[in-house]
């Protein structure tokens, strides 16, 4: 159990954390992302670098991503999604979304009737 607290997931499961936080409750200040996110992050990373670790997260999404931006200051920021953030989530939806004519769906079917 050690090794999980000490891994750290892939960069996209914070975004994706983020991301479903706004569009759950349509805007986060950054004391709310610090509760979704700080105890998910690695135990090897003391606090200091957990906080750098989500203001990088923020920047990236709202700068390179696009994805989130700042609706409030830069002193009282208040989170929010973008439509290129919206439409990720869609996106998400779409892949995890049931298909029946998945490989394993039909295969499935196929072994089901023997």
């Amino acid at each position: 159990m050690k090794y999980i607290r000490n891994r750290a997931f892939d960069v996209s499961y914070y975004k994706d954390l983020i991301l479903n936080y706004l569009n759950q409750y349509g805007e986060a200040n950054r004391r709310e992302i610090d509760e979704v996110l700080l105890d998910k992050l690695s135990d090897v990373l003391d606090e200091t670098q957990k906080s750098t670790k989500v203001k990088n997260l923020l920047q990236a999404m709202s700068k390179q991503d696009g994805t989130i931006e700042n609706a409030g200051s830069n002193k009282i920021p208040r989170w929010v999604l973008t439509a290129a953030g919206r439409n990720k989530l869609e996106t998400n939806r779409n892949k995890t979304s049931f298909n029946p004519e998945s490989t394993a769906f039909v295969f499935w079917i196929n072994c089901s009737r023997y």
